[in-house]
């Protein structure tokens, strides 16, 4: 790429429009080209996706996630039930172990 040194003779507002007018031209060229790369593009990796069987393992890993989603919910709700046993067991020690917790996220959260 040459550079052009620029004489104050090309310092004219008809010769700056000129540059400025070819500029946006290029401009637009670039962004076109961009544009039509990036299409391309994105029409390669839909080919691959489609051509790998990629859709197929994609569904498999979503069934997998919501089996592991239900097993983990179902235990969330065991871990809830035996909480609230042992909180109507013992109820002073709930509060007391609530209080300290509470105490312990105020400090943290006072330090920020």
């Amino acid at each position: 790429m040459t550079t052009k040194k620029s004489s104050t003779s090309d310092a004219s507002p008809e010769a700056l429009k000129r540059d400025f007018e070819t500029l946006r031209d290029n401009l637009d060229g670039f962004k076109d080209r961009l544009g039509g790369n990036a299409h391309e593009v994105l029409e390669r990796i839909s080919a691959y996706l489609g051509n790998a069987g990629l859709g197929g393992r994609l569904s498999d890993i979503e069934d997998e996630l919501q089996r592991l989603g239900g097993k983990l919910k179902d235990s969330g709700r065991d871990a809830a039930a035996k909480l609230e046993n042992k909180v109507t067991d013992q109820p002073l020690a709930s509060v007391a172990i609530a209080f300290g917790i509470g105490l312990l996220a105020a400090n943290l959260l006072r330090r920020r």
